[in-house]
């Protein structure tokens, strides 16, 4: 686009954890129900008395979903999400929100340390 240009001004603290913690929410948003497939995969056949005895339920992620779907209903792909993007908004903000700041620490307190 013409005339435009990237700020000079670096963004705030504040910025950089909101925007960190709404990318984290996003990509939990989309993996969410992945990774509840994945855990419905491990713990199947675990509450059962008898170890030899099996009874598969799931079989792979995507025939997982479809079953959670036909019995449960769209909406259990998602159930503890709430859980989940508050841990987002918690550990994405602080971890990617302070890592330019972190490493910029680090990058000058090694520059001062090489030219002593």
């Amino acid at each position: 686009m013409v005339g435009l240009k990237p700020s000079e001004v670096p963004p705030t603290l504040m910025v950089k954890f909101v925007g960190a913690g709404t990318a984290g929410c996003i990509a939990d948003l989309v993996t969410f129900p992945l990774d509840t497939a994945k855990v419905r995969l491990q713990i199947q056949g675990e509450a059962l008395a008898e170890p030899s005895i099996r009874i598969v339920q799931y079989k792979g992620v995507m025939g997982t979903i479809s079953t959670m779907v036909k019995m449960e209903g769209a909406a259990s792909l998602y159930n503890g999400l709430v859980a989940g993007l508050q841990r987002q908004m918690t550990f994405a903000s602080i971890r990617i929100g302070m890592y330019d700041s972190v490493k910029q620490f680090y990058c000058r307190q090694s520059e001062s340390e090489s030219t002593v």
